[in-house]
Formats: structure tokens, sequence, C-alpha cells
């Protein structure tokens, strides 16, 4: 049995307790597994969505006190720490802690240096001690080897522990309003929140809870009655969809209608007809373009011919926001070069590359 099981439960921070109100002291096996596995799960989106999945950890089962059932789950953390007091001193971390465990991180904090200085303190002591024979002192080894290497990493998990407990103590004992208020839709932990609904249904499945607690005390503050209203899962948005991806193609415009005032495209987009000889509206965003119309030096004719570099969307079948990255030849004459594939997915992030084939080119190109 490892070491840690030895302490007295009663004084460990890191211990989860849930009571279920029963009147035989007994409970259904799968209740039990349900409850518990709910109580897991929440503990793993709090380490999914704050800590980046880095708290490194154990949920164990100890038995329950004779007479009673008190369900005892004990957080063992053994590291990933790091995250846990980075998420404390952030101002998201301040919200979500001060709303869930109704002490503000700066308590948090408070206790934390006192628990590193009295386990200093304690190991200090225990090494000086020139009372103990070193039988003893191999004997309180053994029943506490930690307390003599002065690690204060072992006082961050214990306390990232108890932060933890607190935080999932909140998620179950909590008022769903209260939860709202809070944030935890809107903040990404709505997995808690399913894990929490499950729990309920887990105790509405069994008769015989008439309520459930928190504490290792009989009190039991969310009776049955409110179990119903606990285990409604919360309404998921819909997944946003995915962005439309860009198209890149370089094609000849037969220009039917410019425009040659640069800020108005937007009202009045410029227009010709493709390679495929169909009508199509665009902008020019090209800005040496531009800045060559401004100075006229471009040769303009009745009817221009414009070689593009464009990328538009397609929405259901057809080319939608047309966009020219880059006017290459105005009539013939060549203005730029391509862009590469890094400025392109600079300007527009994902794309793929439409080639045009050859027989809708020989209307334009020679």
């Amino acid at each position: 049995m490892p070491d840690y099981l030895t302490f007295d439960v009663g004084e460990r921070p890191d211990c989860l307790f849930v009571h279920f109100d029963v009147d035989g002291h007994f409970l259904k096996l799968d209740t039990f597994i349900k409850t518990a596995e709910s109580a897991r799960d929440i503990i793993a989106a709090l380490d999914n969505t704050f800590f980046q999945g880095s708290l490194q950890y154990e949920l164990i089962v100890l038995p329950p006190d004779e007479g009673s059932f008190l369900k005892k789950l004990v957080i063992w953390v053994t590291g990933g720490t790091a995250a846990v007091f980075g998420f404390l001193n952030s101002d998201v971390g301040a919200a979500y802690i001060e709303g869930l465990t109704g002490k503000a991180p700066v308590e948090w904090a408070k206790e934390l240096g006192q628990a590193n200085r009295d386990h200093i303190l304690d190991a200090s002591e225990l090494l000086r001690t020139k009372e103990g024979t070193a039988a003893e002192s191999t004997k309180l080894t053994s029943v506490h080897p930690i307390a003599t290497k002065f690690r204060s990493d072992y006082v961050a998990c214990q306390s990232s522990a108890k932060m933890i407990v607190a935080l999932t103590r909140g998620i179950l004992e909590k008022e769903t309003s209260e939860l709202s208020k809070i944030g935890l839709e809107a903040g990404g932990l709505i997995d808690a929140l399913d894990a929490r609904a499950d729990f309920y249904a887990a105790c509405i499945n069994d008769r015989e809870v008439k309520g459930v607690g928190f504490t290792p005390d009989d009190k039991f503050p969310v009776s049955r009655m409110l179990f119903p209203e606990r285990a409604q899962k919360p309404v998921r948005k819909e997944k946003e969809e995915e962005p439309i991806e860009w198209v890149v193609s370089t094609e000849n415009i037969y220009v039917t209608s410019p425009n040659w005032d640069e800020n108005d495209q937007r009202a009045r987009q410029w227009k010709g007809k493709d390679s495929t000889l169909h009508d199509c509206y665009f902008v020019i965003e090209d800005s040496e373009f531009w800045r060559l119309v401004k100075r006229k030096d471009l040769r303009v004719e009745v009817l221009d011919i414009l070689k593009v570099q464009w990328a538009y969307q397609i929405v259901d079948g057809r080319p939608k926001n047309r966009r020219v990255l880059c006017v290459l030849e105005f009539n013939e004459n060549k203005l730029a070069d391509p862009l590469s594939s890094e400025e392109m997915q600079l300007i527009l992030g994902r794309y793929a590359i439409q080639t045009v084939p050859h027989s809708q080119l020989s209307l334009f190109d020679k």
C-alpha cells in the first residue's frame, strides 16, 4: 500500500467527500461507479481547460467509515503544479477560483506559503532532534519519508490537490444559476457541466439516495427534489462552420465595366468576363496597381484586358468574393511577377491552387 494512504483522511486537504443520504448505509454499485466517474470527469475537464492537460494525478477511493456511506476520493497530484499556480495568478483564474471556492487567489497564496513554511520547520525539527534513536528516526521516515527531504514540490502538489478538490466540490455543490454567473459554459467548462449532470442522473436512478452532501458532516444541502434540474445537460452551441477555403488562380479578365476609384470598389465592383466568358465581379487589392493608376502610368483602352492572380471562394458551386491580389499584366504590358505561396498565405491563410485549363485561356492567350 502506498505511504500516502496511511495518513488520517480527516486531516487530508486533498480529499473530496461525497456523502449520500441513505437509510440503510448501502449504495448501489452502479451509483458508486457513475458518481465517481463523474467526479473524475470534472477533474479531467478542469485539467484540460485550465492546465492544458499537464497535471499529473491519480484519483484514489478510500473505504467509507463504518455505519455511514461517505465516499472519499483522494486526488493524489504528482506533477504539473506550475500550470495550476500559473492559473491561480491569472485574471481568468482569479474569477473562477473565487467563484467556485469562495476564496480569493490571495488567500490560496497565503495558505501555500504557510504550508511551505510549516513543512520546512517540521522537517528541520525532525532532523535536529537528539532524543529519538536511530530506529525511531527510521520508523518516522518510513511513515512520512517525504518530510525529511525539504521538498517544496510536495507542498505544491498537496496545495494543488486541495485547490482542485475545492473547484470540483464547487461545481458539484453550487446551484446551476451560480455556475452560470461564474461563466462555466462560456469559459469552456461545458464538459465539466456534462459530468455534473451525469452525477445527478446517477443519483436520480438510485431511489435510496435522498440527498447529497460534500462534507463528512450529516448535512445534505442538495436534496432529491433538486436532482432533476441539476441532471439537465447544458445546451451546446453548434460548432461554427469551417471558414470557406480560398482558391487562387491566374486568369485573363476582359474588363467590361471598370471602376477607377479605389475606395469605391466595395460599393461598385469591377465587372468583366472570366476565362469561361462568364460575367464576374471583383475588387482589385493590388496597391502597386493603384499606385500606377494614380500616376497615370497605364495605357487605358476602350476594352481592357487584365491578367491577374486572384482569389475567390466556391459557394454553392460558383466562385464568389473575387479578390485580385496582383495585377500581372494590363493590356499585355507586364506590371508584376506572381505572388509567392508564402505571400499568398500571409494574405489568405489556407488556400488551394486552381489550374485553369488551357482551352479556357485560348480566347486571350496567344
